[in-house]
């Protein structure tokens, strides 16, 4: 047995065979958590490349798999990526529950993960590009509405991330024709460029950015919500693993200027353009894209507390998305819209929603006992003290804060209406957890999220 069949077959099969049992929806639903919890756990405790003992049998882990005539392989170091992949998902389903999600979003998402889980795996690395965009393909019935027009946003979304192949294939095919004359500066520097296309492409990186706030804005917020907590940090992954393949370019004098560059105005497009947002649904897409910069800010740090950093960050800033998500989708499942207009003195009808919401922007924003205040903390000590980075970085982060501040005013505003209680007791059990969750990360960091480190590091090779 290999840890792609494990990993990226065997979800694939089974989330084929969840499209056809969709109408018994607790079922799948049951039967998902439970799979992708197995498959976390086992990702967590079982070195691939040993024996998984089940009862009195025993099978070898091995690491590679040949399909289709392509090596599919997954070592020790990416045991952390299928961890996180799976027990996300447990997440991403639990909200799924009371989100009014359709009933194919579960079969769906579990083959958009196996398929990411393949991209990661698959040799050479340039066939990547074709798993991610059957990824994307199979996203859009999520984003589709039968009898609804196509939006601006979705058709941008399918749009970017497919024009992201072709970059990452050319690169490929230029970096497989100068194996053998690595001296030949002209053509990796080409290669550079065009993986770096791709990766921008992918990941919203200005000025290819429009399609995230776009998506977020006229689609179902938890669906949207999944497909943006999830693509990102998949990508990001990838992409650090092509990196600790391709040595040339990981130790390229350019490299941590341009990472850091590309992420300074991804932080300072996304908080600025949240700035002047009326819809909370817009400024989660530009939020994403923050995240999205201060994960590429770990990185081009290029040392280990950079990479330690960017491991860090990924589960809290998981939550926090899917906390906003799910707060929104609770407003719309209401009737409210999710602009300044509808969420005027709405603390007073939902006020654990309200503070969902506010704490999701706060933790983001990384104020004082919020979720994210120890990670932006951590990320600015990293960074060089007379650096002009530092400055563009609070910039940004000010942009967030500011649309924070002027919902926070929207909300308590007086709507005339006496204080009430009208949320849901799975939306309260829901949020109340999370918001909790959120603020303890922030009073006691070294306990949650390095705690959650120390769980993870053993199964990471950080270089």
């Amino acid at each position: 047995m290999s840890a792609p069949l494990i990993w990226f077959v065997f979800p694939l099969g089974i989330s084929i065979v969840f499209w056809f049992l969709q109408a018994r929806t607790k079922l799948v639903f049951w039967l998902a958590v439970v799979i992708c919890f197995l498959l976390g756990l086992v990702a967590l405790l079982q070195p691939i490349g040993g024996l998984l003992k089940i009862g009195p049998a025993s099978l070898e882990i091995k690491d590679t798999l040949l399909l289709f005539g392509r090596n599919f392989t997954l070592q020790n170091s990416d045991r952390f990526f299928l961890a996180f992949i799976y027990f996300g998902a447990i997440f991403w389903f639990l909200g799924s529950q009371n989100s009014a999600v359709p009933a194919k979003f579960i079969p769906l998402s579990l083959a958009i993960l196996s398929l990411l889980t393949a991209a990661l795996a698959v040799e050479p690395f340039l066939y990547s590009a074709v798993l991610i965009e059957l990824a994307v393909i199979i996203s859009l019935p999520l984003l589709l509405n039968r009898g609804e027009p196509i939006g601006q946003g979705v058709l941008r979304y399918f749009i970017y991330q497919s024009l992201a192949m072709p970059f990452i294939l050319f690169a490929g095919w230029i970096l497989s024709g100068t194996q053998a004359n690595t001296s030949d500066i002209a053509q990796l520097n080409l290669a550079a460029l065009l993986l770096g296309l791709g990766f921008a492409f992918l990941m919203a990186v200005f000025p290819f950015h429009v399609w995230m706030p776009e998506l977020a804005g006229e689609t179902h917020s938890y669906i949207s919500g999944f497909l943006l907590g999830v693509l990102p940090p998949a990508y990001l992954l990838i992409m650090l693993k092509f990196l600790n393949g391709l040595v040339w370019l990981k130790d390229a004098a350019f490299l941590p200027t341009v990472l850091q560059t590309v992420g300074a105005v991804m932080i300072v497009t996304g908080g600025l353009w949240a700035a002047v947002q009326t819809d909370l649904k817009r400024v989660f897409g530009f939020a994403v894209i923050m995240q999205s910069g201060f994960s590429l800010l770990c990185i081009s740090l290029h040392s280990q507390a950079g990479n330690e950093l960017l491991y860090l960050s990924l589960i809290p800033h998981m939550l926090i998305l899917g906390i906003f998500a799910y707060a929104l989708t609770s407003l719309q499942r209401r009737g409210l819209s999710p602009d300044l207009e509808g969420l005027k003195g709405q603390v007073r009808n939902l006020p654990v929603l309200s503070v969902a919401l506010l704490t999701s922007l706060f933790s983001i924003v990384g104020l004082p006992l919020f979720a994210g205040f120890s990670l932006n903390l951590e990320l600015f000590e990293q960074l060089p003290a007379n650096s002009p980075l530092l400055v563009w970085l609070l910039v940004g982060y000010a942009g967030l804060m500011f649309a924070g501040f002027r919902f926070l005013i929207v909300l308590i505003g007086n709507n005339r209406q006496k204080w009430s209680l009208y949320e849901s007791t799975a939306d309260l059990f829901f949020l109340v957890i999370g918001v909790v969750v959120l603020f303890a990360m922030g009073v006691f960091p070294s306990v949650l999220i390095g705690g959650v480190w120390k769980t993870f590091s053993a199964l990471l090779t950080l270089t």
